[in-house]
């Protein structure tokens, strides 16, 4: 029982602070210009934000992107301080991750080129990641509720 108790504790802690210093992380390397070429082919190859382009850079959305995901990492940080900090974080979180994630689904630049499904490129790769954060952002909403 206390075994139980210990690995609750514990994971609830790795899955809040654990996304937090993702979301931190995820954020400081889109300042890299290699991230805004990444951006670039993923909005520019989506069927949902191709449109996007025509209104602002890469660089820019870029910038954009990398100041919310490192909002969203401290306001998850927060809940000790504040519930509501917190619970506002955790639904941007679960927003742009369920953005994120829609792009396996509306960009062709996500699969292996002449293999189709199952074969992820590297970029398909990259965001699969996205549905376990997407989990841990859903989790921090309902705790922080």
């Amino acid at each position: 029982m206390i075994i139980a108790k210990t690995f609750k504790s514990l994971s609830h802690f790795i899955l809040r602070y654990g996304l937090a210093i993702v979301f931190i992380w995820l954020g400081l390397l889109k300042f890299k210009n290699t991230e805004a070429d990444y951006l670039n082919d993923i909005l520019k190859n989506s069927s949902l934000f191709s449109w996007l382009l025509k209104y602002i850079t890469a660089y820019t959305f870029t910038l954009v992107l990398a100041y919310l995901q490192m909002i969203i990492g401290i306001l998850l940080m927060l809940k000790p301080v504040s519930k509501k900090l917190s619970f506002i974080g955790a639904i941007i979180a679960v927003i742009i991750l369920t953005i994120s994630v829609s792009t396996l689904f509306t960009s062709g630049h996500v699969w292996q080129s002449g293999y189709g499904f199952p074969e992820l490129s590297k970029l398909g790769q990259s965001i699969l990641k996205d549905i376990i954060l997407l989990g841990a952002a859903a989790w921090c909403v309902g705790d922080s509720a």
